[in-house]
């Protein structure tokens, strides 16, 4: 038998993105430093057409299909307007946030750090229009 010890600062760190109105996946400060991300750090995005799941990698090294990791102060995000867009996500209507799950049985296979993107979808809230605050 083999005992592996599931430590519990594994599981502490919640790893977490979200979409914002502009179209920019941002990243949460832990999850920033989870990822060891810094500016000029790349990740890919895969999708599977059948179970029309979404997938991230955090690459090492110059891929060509990989998406520069931004930073903007203290966050970090992605330019990804142009991809969901094309995913059809209706981020400007709602708030779509991810919960990045680790599957490293994918990491050999993509060639970076893989991430299962889970899905959350709440709707935005509608920001008052200026007259109705008079």
């Amino acid at each position: 038998m083999a005992l592996q010890t599931l430590s519990a600062k594994r599981f502490q760190t919640k790893l977490k993105a979200t979409i914002q109105s502009s179209g920019r996946l941002s990243f949460t400060d832990k999850t920033s430093k989870e990822l060891q991300f810094e500016s000029g750090s790349r990740v890919k995005f895969l999708f599977d057409d059948e179970s029309k799941e979404l997938y991230m990698a955090k690459m090492s090294g110059n891929d060509e299909d990989a998406f520069e990791v931004r930073a903007s102060g203290s966050y970090f995000y992605v330019a990804t307007k142009r991809l969901f867009d094309e995913l059809e996500f209706e981020y400007k209507k709602k708030n779509i946030m991810f919960d990045l799950v680790r599957k490293p049985a994918l990491d050999e296979e993509v060639g970076g750090e893989v991430y299962k993107m889970n899905k959350r979808t709440l709707p935005r809230r509608e920001k008052e229009d200026a007259d109705d605050a008079e």
